[in-house]
């Protein structure tokens, strides 16, 4: 790429007189660089590294356009940084790919934050106007501008993205979806290939964003300026039409477009101009799916979605119309012409009128009008004209529906407008497009420059510091060049009027009338062009085309063809009342549209005034990328883009008076190594700034003090940044030279003394040895031997002793750790065992009670069969009865026909007498058969009636048996009363079934009585026939058929007394069946009174004994065994719950921890004593009740919430521990366990109690979320712990203008943790578990972690490796706590992430070594954050070094492969740790608590 600005570093110092100087450049190469020795223009002095790379381009020392430049590659090549900030200019690199910094997460956490307090970006300009709009009441702007491919549409999507997402409306019709929704359509309508841009905007747009009063999104109102209409009809090489056209040509065989008789886009004329008509990477058929599902989003009905695609099918047929010459003036378009065809049919209007007013048009002359045909040249520009004109219209229509969509009832009360429009543009052919755009940017231009400076001033003003004028570049002789009187515009419009008016004429006119005007110039080798001197640029623009682009014709005739259209959307288009051309000679010539010059003019009222109108434009965003080649970053196209943004002009306003201000704890904090020991010992830090300041600068020119910060002219910044660096510097040659000096000194004196001992060695004074001196020296070495091993022998024991008392103490303390490990163990398996157990016994009994329920039933579904079948059966019998009593009807009549012949035997009695004896010895024996058959049928009759008495007398056995089975089974359960009703019902249905089945044995034997009845009477009736001849018995039949007529009636009485036994053994059962279950339904409620009755008893024979005792005994001797139950009257309910929980506050009495909760249990307990379900029922629901009403009046108190967090668990703990279940009762003692609940099982409530203590749980980490999360970030990064370490650097613009020190409490390191003490103590002071306060303290540790490496990662100012050294003293501080508390296990683990990323601040970052262990210690970090952390690292002395790029680009290699590793940049604050509530039985004896007389709690009655 080309270099613009070089870096180089001076070799030799510059003296006047000098006539160049020489350098180095950063490359190693020398060069020598001339000077003027008139007057010699030095070159720009670059900035000291601690201000290279800054977030805010306004806090360089030297402020030129080098530095700037400088600056911003830094940022984006080695820290791949896009956004920075130029005073309120936010200037952002296109990266040309997807970054992780526009997640949810990312836009939350600069949701709510000052501009400067967080690295530069688009999400804190939205929020900087969002919060301006909010605090000051004042309508808000904000411009995103650029050249195309710069970005501009992305990032005016993420601003409205920014404001759909803070300020959600709570209404349903989701307009912030809708707003978003828009821009697909606007983009397919609108945007267009370039050579610059794939999806580039080719107007110009504002949407203004409604807020109500309570600064939530009500709507949206979009309008367009510079629409390029000219891209319908021409495209330059590589470009393409709008995308709209390719969309509906992919999906041209689909059956919504078959109508419109579409072919590809390669076949019509207006879509193929460019060559290439697709785009890589770009589905033309699934853009357009998605630009009809927002049409149908914004509630755009399919109708005008098809009235939309005709005309845009129309305006492609009509490019294809061929017109073609006929002569040298005149033109034809055949009839025949298909794509004719197609416009007229789908637009509705006459072929012959099209056809005839495209070649001719109408000339009215004084007398007559005339018809004149035109050359094809004419045609083809009438022909485009018309096509732009429809899209025109066609495109204002859309942006109206939109904006009927966006509109939703309610007041405005103010908005933010979001200006999406070019940026200058200067390209090798510049025409009437560019010419526009660039008048439009030097208007925002100059508004842009008054608001700088405007805010200049009311800095100075606020800090009281005199202001003076400032010299800056003014436009407005650019503006009055194009848009005064005699003026470009003016000439082009005037030059319209005339039919024969050409670009060359005009041009000319130029030339001759503002040839004198300095930023007007004619070039030397062309006559088709002239050039403006811009603000940013000078351009030179091609004449041709502007007359035509500017007229753009389109005669009368035309608009008349398409006004009486048949298609009502096109008719509607050219309906409004539109001027007549001016002319002369009598020609009419109407343009397609108001004439040039007042359209400009509203232009300039629309784009310029709109914004300026505003209460406050508050910022500008400026999007900065020449191209795709910007990714390698392209110098010249940088700088470009630099001065037509007007980014420098910006640098300029600044640098002509204080750019670099401090606050006065800033400079203090940096610069004190240059103050002396008298002025540090001033008590006021701003009094020692002034003295410094006066001391090291003479000029008091260069320096102004406010109130809150320094001013400083450009470049003194730079001079203290040397003076530090010198002092720094002298400071570690005189720390190296006396460690040197020592470390030498040291050496010396070793050397000098073993030189002595060698000296006396050699030299030697040799004298005589004598044998005594000999042994002298002997023995003393013996003795030193055995002195010496004796002091070592004495050395050993005791280290020997030592060792094996540490062993013996360490080897215990091993062994008791493993036999706890074991014990622990033992003790979960014990648990786990009982659980299962209680888990298989629960399954068991549900399986069982299943299993009897489908027997049950089954059962009485086969006994019901049974009885049917029996009832059918009976049926049958009483009918065969029915056919007897027939048949001994019949044998009646036979007798009497018996007694008839009788009466004629009387006749033959003489003849029978001979027969008499004989007969009557017959008679005698059957009489003799008759009397025994007499006796047999008393004797069965006797036995039929026993049979029944014993029948009725086991069935009065049974009866009795199963209620004393009923008796015994409810003495058995008692206390379960559910499980007793089930066997009431079970017994019923079984002495009902008993009952069935003695009726039906009894009808059975009867019914087995019966055919030996029939016999006997078909016997009796056979004798009588064989007697009938007996003539001289006739008394003995006479009598024989009185005994059948008396056995007659006796059968019959037999008969009927079995049909009423029959009838009566129903009734009586079924009267049995109902009067067993009222009885047992009788019994259950006199069990229960009995019970009552004898509890109430028993409690008044206990309360007797004891009052007896009482009298019989004396008093002081007795003392009163409590049961730890509280008795209350049941109205006395209410006040139980006002007192105890309504109106109880946590200082306001002196009680023991959870007493309030212990109440209320022993309430509880003395219900379930009496057996009271609805007095139980009653005061566990207004319990709940209660605490939750607590919760919600005081949601905010975090007092009250740990409180009844507490008070909440121990209820819990009490309604496991007394529940009388064996895995809650292995800690309770004696007393405990008798203290049981006995009647009730309170397991339900348990878990209402458990999911309101969580309740509690979430609201109480809130409330201590809410108080911690504003001094997190002050306390754990902006607190500089360490003494002498300061990190401290020039802030830069936005933070000038907050006061951030100024009547504000400085929040440290230690106010975080006196406000986790406070938090600890309460809790404790509760006698909250401490499972529960050690969770409570986790969650509260990870938000600490979370948002401060949050804050590290989108702070650049807070990665370096001082800072890092902070944050591990800050981390250690917290540490410390949580030793001190016990609270280290599980919670340190939460901090991991902040440790390593403090880590990474401070280790080496330049060897291979050293990314080896970055990959192996930041394993809680993601690749993401650590790439992020490196880029943003920033040295705070010229000692430090930066990282490397390639070190970076290493680093994100190897990070590639780790599996498991999160791409989210952010860690989610909002994550929530399971709470769980772990069982702790307390050892509080019920029986002994006594109520504190504060409470006023006199209505209850200890038992």
């Amino acid at each position: 790429a080309e270099h613009v600005w070089k870096s180089a570093e001076i070799l030799r110092d510059f003296k006047p007189g000098d006539e160049a100087l020489e350098l180095q450049l950063d490359d190693g190469t020398e060069m020598v660089y001339p000077l003027d020795k008139s007057s010699p223009q030095l070159p720009h002095l670059r900035n000291p590294d601690i201000l290279v790379g800054e977030n805010d381009l306004t806090a360089l020392s030297y402020l030129h356009e080098p530095a700037v430049l400088h600056n911003l590659k830094v940022r984006f090549v080695e820290s791949n940084i896009i956004y920075s900030y130029c005073g309120i200019i936010l200037v952002a690199v296109n990266p040309y790919k997807q970054l992780h910094i526009y997640g949810d997460a990312v836009l939350q956490a600069y949701s709510g934050q000052n501009m400067g307090a967080m690295d530069p970006h688009i999400f804190a300009v939205a929020e900087e106007a969002y919060k301006q709009m909010a605090r000051n009441n004042k309508n808000q702007s904000v411009i995103v501008s650029g050249e195309s491919g710069a970005g501009k549409t992305v990032s005016a999507r993420y601003v409205m993205r920014y404001f759909a997402m803070v300020s959600k409306s709570s209404s349903k019709t989701h307009v912030e979806d809708k707003v978003l929704a828009s821009n697909p359509i606007t983009e397919a309508i609108g945007n267009a290939k370039t050579t610059r841009n794939d999806n580039s905007s080719r107007f110009g747009k504002y949407t203004e964003i409604s807020f109500d009063r309570r600064y939530q999104i009500i709507g949206a109102n979009m309008r367009t300026y510079l629409m390029e209409k000219s891209r319908v009809v021409s495209q330059s090489e590589n470009e393409r039409n709008y995308h709209i056209f390719y969309q509906m040509c992919a999906c041209a065989e689909q059956s919504e477009f078959k109508s419109l008789r579409l072919l590809s886009a390669d076949e019509f004329r207006y879509t193929c101009m460019g060559g290439e008509t697709g785009i890589e990477g770009v589905d033309d058929r699934k853009d357009m799916e998605e630009t009809r599902r927002t049409f149908s989003l914004l509630g755009l009905t399919e109708d005008f979605q098809s009235d939309v695609f005709k005309v845009l099918a129309g305006i492609l047929h009509l490019g294809n119309v061929e017109i073609r010459n006929v002569g040298s003036d005149r033109s034809s378009v055949s009839s025949s012409d298909q794509h004719l065809a197609a416009f007229c049919d789908l637009l509705g209007v006459s072929p012959d009128g099209v056809t005839r007013w495209l070649c001719h048009r109408r000339i009215a002359m004084v007398a007559e009008t005339v018809v004149k045909a035109v050359p094809s040249e004419r045609a083809v520009n009438s022909r485009d004209a018309l096509a732009k004109q429809i899209y025109a219209h066609l495109f204002d229509c859309v942006i109206q529906k939109i904006n009927a969509a966006l509109q939703v009832p309610g007041k405005q009360h103010s908005f933010i407008g979001v200006l999406d429009i070019y940026g200058f543009e200067t390209f090798e052919i510049n025409s009437f497009e560019q010419f526009c755009i660039n008048y439009a940017n030097e208007k925002l231009q100059q508004q842009f420059n008054l608001h700088v400076f405007k805010l200049e001033q009311d800095e100075y003003m606020k800090e009281d510091i005199p202001w003076t004028l400032i010299d800056f570049y003014d436009n407005q002789p650019v503006i009055d060049l194009i848009e005064a009187k005699m003026g470009i515009l003016d000439l082009l419009d005037e030059e319209c009027l005339f039919p024969q008016g050409t670009d060359q004429n005009w041009l000319q006119k130029l030339y001759n009338y503002l040839v004198d005007n300095p930023l007007f110039e004619k070039p030397r080798m062309s006559n088709k062009a002239f050039i403006i001197q811009h603000f940013a640029d000078k351009v030179e623009y091609q004449c041709r085309g502007f007359l035509e682009k500017n007229r753009d014709t389109l005669y009368e005739e035309l608009v008349d063809t398409m006004r009486t259209s048949k298609f009502p959307l096109l008719a509607n288009f050219f309906l409004e009342v539109e001027p007549d051309g001016l002319g002369t000679k009598g020609i009419k010539v109407r343009p397609a549209r108001p004439r040039v010059k007042p359209a400009n003019k509203n232009h300039r009222t629309t784009v310029g005034e709109k914004v300026g109108d505003q209460p406050c434009l508050h910022t500008i965003l400026i999007t900065l990328s020449g191209s795709l080649c910007l990714v390698r970053y392209d110098s010249k196209r940088v700088v470009q883009q630099l001065r037509a943004c007007g980014v420098l002009e910006t640098i300029h306003i600044s640098a002509q008076s204080y750019p670099s201000r401090w606050t006065y704890i800033e400079f203090y904090s940096r610069y004190s190594v240059l103050m002396s020991q008298e002025e540090l010992g001033l008590n006021h830090k701003k009094l020692a700034c002034k003295t410094v300041l006066q001391r090291l600068i003479q000029d008091s020119d260069q320096n102004k003090f406010g109130r809150t910060k320094i001013f400083f002219r450009a470049g003194q910044v730079a001079y203290l940044e040397k003076l530090r660096l010198d002092r720094l510097r002298k400071a570690c040659l005189t720390i190296q030279k006396h460690v040197r000096g020592w470390s030498h000194r040291r050496k010396f004196l070793r050397m000098r003394e073993a030189a002595i001992v060698l000296q006396q060695y050699v030299r030697g004074q040799r004298k005589t040895v004598t044998a005594a001196v000999l042994k002298q020296g002997w023995a003393s070495v013996v003795i030193q031997r055995y002195w010496r091993s004796y002091l070592t022998r004495q050395i050993y024991r005791m280290v020997h002793s030592s060792s094996i008392i540490i062993q013996a103490f360490t080897r215990g303390w091993i062994a008791r750790k493993r036999y706890k490990k074991m014990v622990e163990v033992q003790k979960a398996l014990i648990l786990q065992k009982y659980a299962r157990a209680w888990l298989a016994r629960r399954r068991f009994q549900s399986l069982r009670r299943l299993v009897h329920n489908v027997q049950l039933s089954y059962r009485c579904q086969k006994l019901g069969k049974k009885l049917e079948d029996q009832a059918k059966e009976n049926r049958g019998l009483l009918e065969r009865l029915t056919g007897l009593a027939g048949a001994h009807a019949q044998g009646l009549d036979k007798l009497r026909c018996l007694e008839a012949q009788l009466g004629k035997s009387a006749t033959e009695k003489a003849s029978l007498e001979e027969r008499e004896k004989k007969s009557k010895e017959d008679a005698m024996k059957t009489i003799a058969q008759l009397q025994e058959e007499k006796d047999k049928l008393i004797v069965e009759r006797q036995n039929l009636e026993k049979k029944c008495a014993d029948s009725t007398t086991e069935m009065k056995g049974k009866r009795e048996d199963m209620m004393r089975h009923q008796q015994e089974q409810k003495e058995g359960y008692e206390s379960q009363m559910e499980a007793l009703t089930f066997k009431v019902e079970h017994l019923q249905n079984q002495n009902n079934q008993l009952q069935k089945l003695q009726e039906v044995a009894r009808l059975n034997t009867e019914n087995m009585v019966i055919p030996e009845l029939k016999k006997q009477l078909s016997e009796v009736q056979a004798r009588k026939m064989t007697s009938r001849y007996s003539t001289r018995e006739k008394e003995e039949v006479k009598r024989e058929k009185v005994e059948m007529e008396r056995e007659k009636v006796e059968m019959e009485e037999v008969l009927r007394k079995q049909k009423n036994t029959e009838n009566e053994a129903k009734a009586r059962f079924s009267q049995e069946a109902s009067r067993l279950t009222a009885e047992n339904m009788d019994f259950e409620e006199q069990l229960d009174m009995k019970d009552r009755l004898i509890r109430k008893l028993r409690n008044q024979i206990k309360s007797l004994q004891t009052s007896e005792e009482a009298n019989q005994t004396p008093a002081p001797t007795i003392t009163n065994e409590y049961l730890g139950m509280l008795e209350y009257k049941r109205e006395d309910e209410a006040k139980l719950i006002q007192y105890v929980i309504l109106d109880l506050k946590p200082r306001g009495v002196n009680m023991i921890p959870n007493m309030a909760a212990q109440l209320l249990f022993m309430c509880v307990r003395h219900a379930d004593y009496l057996n009271d379900g609805a007095k139980l029922k009653s005061l566990m629901n207004a319990i709940i009740c209660g605490v939750k009403k607590v919760i919600t009046d005081h949601r905010e108190d975090f007092e009250l919430l740990s409180f009844w967090l507490s008070n909440t668990y121990h209820i819990l703990s009490c309604l496991k521990q007394y529940s009388g279940e064996e895995e809650f009762m292995k800690q309770n003692s004696p007393r405990q366990k008798k203290n049981c609940l006995q009647n009730f099982d309170l397991s339900e409530h348990r878990q209402i109690f458990s999911d309101l203590a969580i309740r509690i749980y979430h609201q109480f980490i809130s409330v201590m979320e809410k108080t911690l999360i504003p001094m997190i970030v002050p306390c754990m990064l902006e607190h500089e712990s360490l003494q002498d370490v300061s990190s401290m650097k020039p802030t830069g613009f936005r933070k000038r203008s907050s006061s951030i020190y100024e009547d504000q409490e400085v929040c440290t390191i230690y106010s975080l943790i006196q406000q986790l003490s406070l938090y600890h103590s309460t809790m404790s002071q509760h006698g909250m578990e401490e499972g529960l306060v050690r969770q409570a303290v986790k969650q509260t540790f990870f938000l600490v972690g979370a948002d401060t490496l949050n804050n590290i990662l989108l702070r650049k100012d807070m990665c370096s490796c001082r800072k890092g050294m902070q944050i591990r003293c800050n981390i250690s501080h917290l540490e410390a706590w949580l030793k001190e508390k016990d609270l280290v296990q599980g919670t340190m683990a939460t901090l991991k992430p902040l440790c390593q990323a403090a880590w990474l601040l401070q280790v080496n970052k330049t060897t291979d070594d050293d990314i080896k262990d970055i990959t192996e210690q930041c394993s809680e970090l993601s690749p993401v954050q650590i790439v992020k952390i490196l880029n943003s690292y920033t040295p705070n002395d010229d000692f430090e070094k930066r990282v490397a790029p390639s070190f970076v680009r290493k680093i994100q290699g190897l990070l590639q492969d780790r599996e498991g590793g999160s791409s989210q940049l952010m860690l989610d604050t909002q994550y929530r740790f399971q709470v769980t509530f772990p069982f702790t039985p307390s050892s509080q004896a019920l029986e002994l608590l006594e109520i504190p007389s504060s409470l006023r709690l006199g209505f209850l009655t200890r038992i």
